[in-house]
């Protein structure tokens, strides 16, 4: 099997501050060539990702964009949520324990702030099916950055455990 033939990339993950996300890869993205000028503006670290038929994620630096240690650990903390397990990076193949309950995941739109939260069953097994987390933002079509798990004992902080505006109504016209 060769993991580096001619398919283009499944998408070009994007890796800043500890964030991961992804968009579709379109031939224009493309690393071969001359050096485009705006990547030497570029500080966040990109790659681009093939996924393999057996669960397993091939990252690509981009070239001219700055790759780190970080930027790798943080690309197998999200492969090992979403279900991969083995990562194929330049200088390593890691094998990953997927985690089989991993609780409430929640991203906020970072175009119109629209605040997604989910964490039921049927959402993991969609996320694992497809080997990433929606992408898109429902209210605006804007891209959402993969999703960040709910810490253990920060689950009231979720958005289903506040009051809806109805339920806050009723209450306070009860005391009235």
């Amino acid at each position: 099997m060769n993991l580096f033939d001619d398919d283009p990339p499944t998408c070009r993950a994007t890796v800043r501050a500890g964030t991961v996300t992804l968009n579709p890869w379109r031939p224009g993205m493309g690393p071969h060539g001359p050096l485009k000028a705006g990547y030497a503006h570029v500080t966040a670290s990109l790659a681009d990702l093939r996924r393999l038929e057996d669960d397993e994620l091939v990252v690509v630096p981009v070239r001219g964009t700055p790759w780190t240690d970080q930027a790798a650990g943080t690309l197998l903390d999200w492969a090992a949520r979403v279900g991969y397990r083995r990562v194929w990076l330049p200088d390593r193949v890691v094998e990953l324990d997927v985690l089989a309950d991993v609780g409430w995941a929640t991203a906020t739109c970072p175009t119109c702030g629209a605040r997604w939260e989910d964490g039921g069953p049927d959402f993991w097994e969609r996320v694992r099916d497809h080997g990433w987390f929606p992408a898109s933002c429902l209210a605006c079509g804007g891209s959402l950055p993969e999703w960040s798990l709910v810490p253990a004992g920060q689950e009231d902080d979720r958005l289903d455990a506040v009051p809806s505006a109805a339920s806050r109504m009723k209450r306070s016209s009860a005391s009235s």
